[in-house]
């Protein structure tokens, strides 16, 4: 299966489980690198209010097996590996999961306002987890519908 997104030489198209692997290897490794950043305080990402301190810390062990998940889903990809589109439904329902749990927090404690540069940027990470999460769920359908 191919998608549109590009040629790499001249009739030659990047296919899904490509995209997919180095889509989910890169999001394993940010993932990895925000909790590298944050619990070296070199990002201070709300860790000056205690209440998203609090909360924060409660996902690095959730986020280290959510970034095994996707590298591991990359991994599979790349060796093309039939358990790929499974483990890709587990990594893809995480995100969702893990961006539903930080928007319902972020919203009922009112900590996207004031619209500061930590508010605009856990948005930004909200977004990529859910986004992320629908486009892997999509994903793994069309992988599987396909067979």
């Amino acid at each position: 299966m191919t998608i549109g997104i590009g040629t790499l030489r001249q009739g030659e198209r990047l296919d899904l489980r490509t995209v997919l692997a180095w889509t989910t290897l890169a999001a394993g490794g940010i993932v990895l690198l925000f909790w590298a950043l944050y619990l070296s305080d070199a990002a201070t990402l709300g860790q000056d209010d205690p209440l998203r301190a609090t909360f924060e810390g409660a996902f690095p062990l959730a986020d280290v097996i959510f970034a095994g998940a996707l590298i591991a889903t990359g991994v599979l990809f790349l060796r093309r590996h039939e358990a790929a589109p499974f483990l890709l439904v587990v990594s893809a329902a995480m995100s969702v999961y893990l961006g539903i749990l930080d928007v319902t927090f972020y919203g009922q404690h009112g900590l996207y306002t004031p619209f500061t540069a930590d508010a605009a940027t856990e948005l930004f990470i909200n977004a990529l987890c859910l986004g992320g999460g629908v486009f892997g769920l999509r994903a793994a359908w069309r992988l599987w519908s396909t067979r």
